[in-house]
Formats: structure tokens, sequence, C-alpha cells
């Protein structure tokens, strides 16, 4: 059994005795049950219970627990845990979590609510700063518990400021310094710190040349930073280069599953918080809106069909090879998309290297296109004792695996020469252009041989 399936099924026996505990009234052995596993595995079991389990629990729980806890639980239930502590009980706690938490949780609230929070919270001034920051930017994601030191100390008394300050920082691998205006001008890592003569200044240790991000970068790009540099944190300053805020890497984690799960559910027209957890309600009218669109797209590929009636009643085998054509053209097309989505993602590729990708792409939709063709021909004439029709169907196979590439590389380069998100459903235009041209390209060619094949 594997760490993670171990976990799962420790997490899932603590829901289960936790239920029967709380269904015969021993809330404070439940407690007990629960402070017994990881805050990770805690947020599970909370997320799993119904309101009025996990209700007696929550006003139990000691506040730095439940602080914690925030942290791990996934926005649905968190939302829905947040949602049931009256604003006096929510300040204290946001208090004690940590700032980046804090922030998040207040971008969920209503605005009257978040009002009546930031009120009742004694960190109220070091919160409020972060608000205005998009969520999906550096700012949104920076917390503002880090170290900052003077370049003129020396590291004695950095050591002491550090031992009498205590400061609440998420990470203390990186020490950053700046000057009187607080802007960054270096960085210590804290084992150079700990091991240099207590004499040295902190300008001479430190490093000079900080990597450091805008608050308005997107995540994705703040990510990628962090992954190609191999950093634990990234300094987050303002346009004057004042420092204002730290990411740490176990927050860029999380935007990564984010993005790579906001690309996979927009190419198939989800929204971006879509979750099994999700009312089902919530999720319908989102659905049913691409559906809708799907099924505009479907008419168009009908209308192809029906503008070719005449031969498909001459030839009904034409029938059976239709899906085949139209669904290997998806699938090559989705390929592609893939690929290409995520090499936008990553930085790897850039619109000025459209001709490139698609030359590639070609190379490989018309090498596959000729192999799944000629064996796609070879099975229709063994299978009706017809060679015009395994020619069309073979053909047919080709000019539409092409597409499929072609369209894979255009339609997400394409949306994003339009500033918008290449992944936006990508996926639905691109087999809509393989269903059209597929069935234009076999019953346009079964019309022309139609004579040879009837």
């Amino acid at each position: 059994m594997t760490d993670d399936a171990a976990d799962r099924t420790q997490a899932e026996a603590a829901l289960e005795e936790a239920r029967r505990l709380l269904e015969s009234g021993r809330v404070d052995d439940a407690l007990t049950q629960l402070d017994a596993l990881h805050p990770a595995d805690q947020a599970d079991v909370i997320a799993e219970l119904e309101p009025e389990q996990r209700a007696p629990l929550l006003a139990r729980m000691p506040q730095e627990a439940l602080a914690q806890l925030l942290s791990y639980l996934d926005e649905e239930p968190r939302r829905s845990v947040v949602g049931e502590l009256e604003a006096s009980v929510l300040g204290p706690l946001l208090d004690a979590a940590d700032r980046d938490v804090a922030v998040d949780v207040l971008h969920e609230l209503s605005p009257e609510r978040a009002r009546a929070t930031l009120a009742s919270m004694r960190t109220a001034a070091e919160v409020a700063p972060l608000l205005p920051y998009a969520d999906e930017t550096a700012g949104g994601r920076m917390t503002s518990d880090f170290v900052a030191l003077q370049r003129e100390w020396t590291v004695d008394q950095a050591l002491s400021y550090l031992r009498r300050t205590r400061p609440r920082a998420e990470q203390v691998f990186y020490l950053y310094v700046v000057d009187d205006q607080h802007r960054l001008e270096g960085v210590v890592s804290l084992r150079h710190l700990v091991v240099a003569d207590a004499s040295v200044r902190i300008g001479d240790l430190m490093t000079p040349e900080v990597v450091s991000v805008r608050t308005g970068e997107d995540q994705e790009e703040v990510a990628r930073r962090v992954q190609r540099y191999n950093f634990v944190a990234l300094p987050v300053v303002d346009e004057a280069r004042r420092l204002l805020g730290v990411i740490s890497v176990d927050d860029l984690m999380d935007v990564v599953e984010e993005e790579a799960t906001e690309d996979m559910y927009r190419m198939v027209g989800l929204l971006e918080n879509e979750s099994l957890l999700r009312p089902a309600g919530r999720s319908v009218a989102p659905r049913l809106g691409w559906l809708l669109i799907n099924l505009l797209t479907a008419f168009a590929a009908a209308a192809v069909v029906y503008a070719f009636e005449g031969t498909i009643e001459r030839v009904a085998a034409l029938a059976v090879f239709m899906p085949i054509i139209a669904g290997m053209g998806g699938n090559a097309g989705i390929q592609t998309i893939t690929l290409v989505v995520r090499s936008l993602a990553l930085g790897e590729v850039a619109l000025q290297d459209v001709r490139h990708i698609l030359q590639r792409e070609l190379v490989i939709g018309i090498t596959n296109g000729v192999a799944i063709g000629l064996l796609l021909g070879v099975l229709a004439f063994g299978w009706y004792q017809n060679a015009g029709l395994g020619v069309v169907a073979g053909v047919a196979m080709l000019l539409n695996m092409t597409t499929a590439v072609t369209a894979g590389v255009l339609v997400p380069l394409s949306l994003r020469a339009l500033r918008l998100d290449p992944a936006l459903a990508s996926g639905v235009l691109v087999t809509t252009f393989t269903d059209v041209l597929g069935f234009f390209f076999f019953l346009g060619l079964a019309t022309l041989m139609v004579e040879r094949i009837a």
C-alpha cells in the first residue's frame, strides 16, 4: 500500500469514527480523535462532515488549531466552514491564521461581512494592504510575514533582533535586506547568517542580485520563476522596489495545481471552480451553456451530412465509417491542443513560434494520417470488398487528421493573440472543425466516386 493510500485509509477511518462519536453525543472524544491527525487529514474529515455534525467540533476546537485548519481546507469546504462562524469569532481566528489565508477568506466573504470581520481583527492594519490585489496576482498570493534586515547591522545585531522580536515569518530560509525606504537591496540565507562571524556586516554578507516579482504579475509567471531558479520563496516588490511581501513555494504548489486544473476544465467548457463537492444546482447552468453551444456546432456537422444525404442513401456503408473518421480527427486535434496549451502555459513557446509549431505538427499529422488512412483503407476493402470505398475512407482520414493538427495549433494560438485564455473551450472548437470537415472530406470524396463505390 502506498503512503497516499495509507493516509486516505487513515482519514476515512477517522471520519467514520468521528461520525460515530458525534452521533452518540461524545463531542470531546471526537475532538480527541481529530487531534491525533495531521491538519491536512483533519481538513479532509471536517470537509466531509455535515454542517450540524461539525458545528460542535468547530465550537470546541482551539483557535490555533482551527486557524491552521483553514489553510488546509479547499475553497468550497472552507467557504462553508467560514459561513458557520460569526464575525466576532472569525476576526480573532484570522488573526491567528497566515496573512495570505486571512486575505483569501476575506475575499470570499460578502463586502458587508468582510468589513465587519476586518473591523474585529487585531491584525487589520497588516491584512488590509493585501486586500486590493487580485487573487491570481503575486500581490494576491503574497504574505506580509517575512524578515527584513538592515545592511548596516552586524550578524550579532541581526541574530539579536531575531531572538528579541521572534518574527512571525512563513519561511525564514531567506532574510531580506532593505534600506531606510524599505527598498529591497539583497538577501541573506539563514544558513550563512548562522555560521558567519558575529562582527560581519549584513551588507557584506548579502547577495545583492535578488530575483523578485512585481505585485501585479500573474501567479502563473511567478510559479514559473520559482521553478526556473529553484527557490523556496520569492520577494514581492512595488514599482519603487519597496519590499511588500513574500510568496513561498508551498503557496505556488497550489498555483500550479490550480492553473493545470483551470486549463483542463476550460478546454472542455467547465468553470475553473467546478468541484464534485459543489452543489449540483450551481453546475447545471454553466455546463448547459457550453453544451448548447456544442449542440449548435453539432448541427453544422449534421448540415454537412444532410447535404450528402443522397450519397449516403446510395452507399449505406458510408455511415459505418463517418464516426471513425470524425472521432480519430478529434483525438488527433486534442493531442495537439493539449501540447500547445501546456507549452503556452509554461512559457515554452510564443506566438512568433507559430510557423515552427505548425510545421512540426503537420509532419506528425500527415505521417499519422498516412498510417491510419492506409490501415482504414485496408480494413474497409476487407470488410466490403470495395476498393473505391477503401480509397475514399483512407484519403478522408489523412485529410481530417491533417486538419485536426492544424486546428489544434491555430485555435489556442489565435485565442492567445486575442488575449484570451488559450485553453478556453479549445477542445469544443477543434472537434467542431474535425467533425464538419471530416464529414465533408469523406462524403465529398464519396460523392465524386459514387459510381465506383455504389
